[in-house]
């Protein structure tokens, strides 16, 4: 997998989200992973979230199941990373009588990703692994664990801040989690709008 430039994303200077697709299905096709009809709409959507910057953060998602009631509530998501490619950093917070910190765990069906979160004890990044220019000055995290293919991981306490980044040759994850509402989400960047289709998600 090639990773490709902010310029390819861009055109005109304007993000492209047909461009953000045609890049995750070339990494699905790399991965023998099938791609639905209904990933070709609005099922699968592609956010830069406001960053202009996709080639280093972003990502491609889709929401399989999100449900909430009384007692609990579940969720189910697919998340594609191409290569390099980091989500940004955010936490999950509770919401007044709507849902408590969402809590998740993620599976590693393609490619390899880095978790990061915030640890006790600070820990040095794995060698050639670096926060994006555009996102390290508001970062918070302080250790990263590598997750390969066919691994799992969790977010370890509730409500701490963490994000992933794709290996070199992007990844496919696949999370399970409790109830996400997007009023829950907490993002360190001050600039960041979320721009995840909401509608999909409440």
């Amino acid at each position: 997998m090639m990773r490709k430039a902010n310029d390819f994303f861009y055109p005109g200077g304007q993000f492209s989200e047909a461009k953000a697709k045609e890049a995750y299905f070339e990494m699905m096709d790399y991965y023998h992973y099938p791609i639905p009809e209904s990933f070709k709409g609005d099922k699968f959507w592609c956010p830069d979230f406001e960053m202009d910057d996709f080639s280093n953060v972003g990502m491609g998602g889709v929401i399989w199941e999100n449900h909430n009631y009384d007692g609990g509530g579940y969720m189910g998501h697919e998340i594609f990373l191409l290569p390099g490619q980091m989500l940004p950093e955010h936490a999950h917070v509770a919401v007044e009588g709507v849902c408590p910190p969402k809590q998740e765990a993620w599976l590693v069906r393609h490619g390899q990703i880095y978790n990061f979160s915030v640890k006790a004890e600070a820990s040095d990044f794995p060698d050639g692994v670096e926060i994006p220019e555009s996102q390290k000055p508001y970062c918070k995290v302080n250790a990263c664990d590598k997750v390969i293919a066919g691994e799992t991981d969790r977010l370890k306490n509730e409500g701490e801040m963490h994000f992933m980044m794709a290996g070199p040759a992007g990844a496919i994850v696949t999370e399970f989690a409790t109830f996400h509402h997007n009023d829950a989400l907490r993002f360190t960047h001050p600039k960041l709008q979320f721009a995840i289709k909401k509608e999909a998600l409440s």
